[in-house]
């Protein structure tokens, strides 16, 4: 489907363009949608939150025949408890608190006191000291309403004003009514809790309605794409409750040992801000910065030294630490498939718009999007800007550092495949496919002779610089290029020959062969397209030569494959074994037949493993006949029998 969309973008560039300023439209009218319509859209989001996170244990007590309002109400209301519960504690226990912020003055004093002492000078403390308290007096003066006369003001002025005595004011302010004073106590409440019951209903509804709620989408979406939205939704839901579940358990988990540690330490309520910390991490970033807030406050009041507060700070960053760089990433690992950028990016974003709701919404809201990006073809973009999966396959990276001119880049990335996998690996699934990529890039005349030959020669340093396990010391020659070494005369070992085609890419497929049977233990020498053209080979005997296999990337190479292999077998010997390795050939017996009779080579093969084999079985002499000598043996039988025939 991807090949298929990728060339009908190709061939009709201008519906390609139109398709994506549509899907750039679709996404900026529902980003403004979502900024004007957050009143609705935030505890909507919400809602389905947390119809994700109780979605599980409701499935399962409906499938202990719980009915799905009983179970819902077994569930929900649990939780709500639970929430209402730790809330009252949080408000009690800061009460408390704030009482005994007075019995700490002492320590506070002592501390600012040191503070000061410790600095060069005390003037830019006495006057932030001077400005804060003008900013106090400025507030205190402005507050204070100006008397005027009116029908609550009682004078009483003498007789004579120029007495200098001074004048009474009484100002008497109305009585309140009870209806202002509701309205002044409950207002501040009435959003929040509307809020609060309207997303408490939004998830009775979500987890109510489900299944009706999943079939009113897939209808949406269409009845033709239903593999596609089924495959979506389960997708979604199955990251962000793994999402949610783990964060649960590393939240509940830092709290624990941040209440343990603090609790070591000495600093009152521990328990609190252990489950404060645990809450507040949910918040990306900020929660653990904001959680410390008030810990480091109280171990700056409560001690007179300053232990307590180097060691609270301390813990909170060592925990956040560990957390963040090791459980985390162990634990989530591609939970959410989301790329760190990524998760930075749309914190930001969501943050932007809808506030501090949003920064706690944004890697749920951001999972979803990426997964719509993944099923939806006109929103491809966004799998490929958020998804954590490697924009480039390792073959396609290859080749774009070969091109920008980066081997050593080249070069770490074959290392890390190497070491991940094997050598062999790395030529077969890497390499070979990267000089594939280039080849039809060139067939297509759009690889200038520049690059061609920046690609082959890049690809012959990175594979010069790998490493052989067990290896003391390369076999691999390469004839015509300078600073080429000869062979040591005391060595008689069967040498075999890799003959590039004809261009420098063919060389660089030659080299990654040479490479593979150096592997196995072979004497290669690689034979640039000029040299091979020719058959020149210097310092070398021709008798040791036992093998040759062709290199060609192109599919369409029979022909010149044909006119080399002649050349090969009149100038070393008719009796070599000569293997032609079409490298972007299909494989199709049909055509690989065509070009076996073609060429009149011993083996056609495909694939660096192909050739690997069949130098191996060359050498133990099991290469069968060629295709274009059984013809030659029929026709022999054929008049064997003819002779036998006329005799009788």
């Amino acid at each position: 489907m991807a090949r298929r969309l990728l060339k009908t973008r190709r061939s009709n560039p201008a519906s390609a363009s139109g398709s994506t300023a549509e899907s750039l439209l679709i996404v900026g009218a529902v980003a403004t949608a979502l900024y004007f319509g957050r009143g609705i859209a935030i505890p909507i989001a919400i809602a389905i939150l947390i119809s994700f996170s109780l979605g599980p244990p409701v499935s399962w007590l409906h499938r202990r025949h719980f009915g799905r309002i009983p179970a819902i109400i077994a569930v929900v209301v649990p939780v709500l408890l639970a929430v209402v519960a730790f809330g009252y504690v949080v408000v009690t226990e800061v009460g408390r608190l704030v009482n005994n912020v007075p019995a700490y003055r002492t320590n506070i004093e002592s501390k600012i006191d040191h503070v000061a002492s410790a600095l060069p000078s005390r003037a830019a403390l006495d006057r932030g000291t001077e400005f804060l308290r003008g900013l106090r007096g400025t507030h205190k003066s402005a507050a204070t309403p100006t008397p005027q006369r009116s029908f609550h003001t009682r004078d009483a002025l003498p007789a004579n004003p120029a007495d200098g005595k001074p004048i009474a004011v009484e100002i008497q302010s109305p009585d309140i009514t009870p209806i202002e004073l509701a309205r002044a106590l409950v207002g501040p409440l009435v959003e929040p809790v509307s809020d609060i019951a309207l997303i408490l209903l939004f998830v009775v509804f979500f987890l109510a309605e489900k299944e009706t709620l999943r079939d009113r989408v897939i209808r949406l979406a269409g009845v033709k794409d239903l593999h596609r939205t089924t495959r979506a939704m389960d997708e979604a839901g199955t990251r962000v409750s793994r999402y949610l579940l783990l964060q649960t358990l590393v939240n509940v988990s830092f709290g624990t040992v941040l209440t343990v540690a603090l609790y070591i330490l000495g600093l009152p309520n521990a328990a609190l801000w252990g489950g404060l910390a645990a809450v507040l991490r949910f918040i990306p970033y900020l929660g653990v910065a904001a959680s410390s807030v008030l810990p480091l406050a109280l171990a700056f009041a409560v001690d007179p030294g300053w232990q307590m507060l180097f060691w609270t700070g301390g813990t909170f960053l060592m925990l956040e630490l560990l957390t963040g760089n090791v459980l985390e990433p162990w634990l989530y690992g591609s939970s959410t498939g989301l790329s760190a950028v990524a998760l930075v990016v749309s914190a930001i974003f969501w943050t932007w718009l809808w506030g501090t709701i949003g920064l706690l919404l944004a890697t749920p809201l951001t999972v979803c999007i990426a997964v719509v990006g993944r099923y939806v073809p006109q929103l491809a973009f966004l799998d490929i800007l958020l998804g954590n999966e490697a924009p480039l396959r390792p073959q396609e990276a290859f080749y774009q550092r070969l091109l920008a001119g980066h081997p050593d880049e080249a070069a770490s990335q074959a290392e890390e495949f190497v070491r991940a996998h094997s050598v062999p690996a790395f030529l077969a699934r890497v390499a070979m496919p990267a000089l594939l990529l280039a080849e039809r890039d060139r067939l297509r005349g759009e690889l200038e002779d520049e690059y061609v030959t920046q690609v082959a020669e890049g690809t012959r340093t990175v594979i010069d610089s790998l490493e052989i396990q067990g290896k003391a010391s390369p076999r691999t020659r390469s004839a015509g290029r300078k600073g080429a070494s000869s062979a040591p005369a005391a060595d008689t070992s069967d040498v075999v020959i890799c003959a590039a085609g004809r261009s420098e890419l063919d060389e660089a497929a030659a080299t990654l062969l040479a490479k593979l049977l150096e592997v196995g233990g072979h004497t290669v020498m690689v034979l640039p397209y000029d040299s091979a053209l020719h058959v020149v080979l210097p310092d070398i005997d021709p008798a040791r030569i036992k093998t040759v296999c062709l290199s060609y990337l192109d599919p369409e190479g029979v022909p010149h494959a044909r006119y080399l292999a002649r050349r090969f077998r009149r100038r070393i010997s008719a009796e070599i074994c000569l293997i032609a390795a079409f490298w972007g050939m299909e494989h199709d017996t049909a055509r690989v037949e065509h070009a076996r009779a073609e060429t009149r080579a011993d083996r056609v093969v495909l694939s660096l493993q192909a050739a690997a084999d069949a130098v191996e079985q060359a050498g133990k002499g099991m290469v069968p006949l060629s295709a274009t000598d059984e013809p030659d043996l029929r026709e022999l039988a054929e008049r064997i029998s003819q002779v036998i025939g006329a005799a009788t």
